[in-house]
């Protein structure tokens, strides 16, 4: 299982969240993810889950009022807490000799957070691309942490730097994606020698845009 999705069930229980509930919020995630979210019915997430319907038509109303309770709970809680742990090792590897070692650490660390966490972030990113309310509701919940980012890589960057700190976490964000789509949207198996020659390209890519090289 996911472990931003064990966050997320261990956040359901504390909830007072009943079994029942739990067993069709992971089988929801599950579903979504693998099948999307037009292409699972309620009897699917039932049947997955072990339980019958009138479980999700009492607790979660409908299908959407499923979808909306994880994304709500994952945008606004989960989410956050994971914004403020990679601040603190951001902060804790800023001391590297180098802005390009500390770029390859970002990298790696959320490389291994999107496969770690397939499941709630493919359900994430695809409602972000189609709800712009979704959207603005992560940006004011990120704000503080965006702006933190921001910071540290611009003083990390340097005055050589062609952008700044808000334009460098744009790019990282990009290229990010790029690589999600590869590896989740097409599907691309990539060893862990091939994954580092990915990332150590696009670490490159990345600083060339930084201070605009050839």
């Amino acid at each position: 299982m996911d472990q931003i999705v064990s966050d997320y069930l261990k956040s359901s229980e504390e909830s007072k969240m009943t079994p029942a509930q739990v067993k069709v919020l992971q089988s929801a995630i599950q579903l979504f993810a693998e099948q999307g979210y037009a292409s699972s019915s309620t009897s699917t997430i039932a049947a997955n889950a072990g339980v019958s319907q009138a479980v999700i038509f009492k607790y979660f109303k409908n299908k959407e009022g499923l979808l909306n309770q994880i994304l709500d709970l994952t945008i606004e809680n989960i989410l956050p807490k994971y914004g403020d742990d990679f601040i603190d090792k951001l902060e804790i590897e800023s001391g590297q000799d180098s802005f390009a070692e500390f770029l390859t650490f970002m990298l790696k660390d959320r490389y291994q957070f999107f496969l770690q966490n397939q499941s709630l972030v493919t359900i994430v990113v695809s409602q972000l691309m189609i709800d712009d309310e979704l959207v603005q509701k992560l940006v004011d919940g990120m704000s503080d942490k965006f702006w933190t980012i921001t910071a540290i890589l611009e003083k990390l960057a340097g005055p050589e730097a062609r952008l700044n700190g808000q334009d460098i976490l744009r790019l990282f964000a990009s290229q990010l994606v790029l690589i999600y789509i590869e590896v989740v949207r097409i599907g691309i198996t990539m060893s862990e020698t091939a994954a580092d020659k990915r990332l150590e390209q696009t670490k490159e890519i990345m600083l060339a845009a930084i201070y605009q090289k050839n």
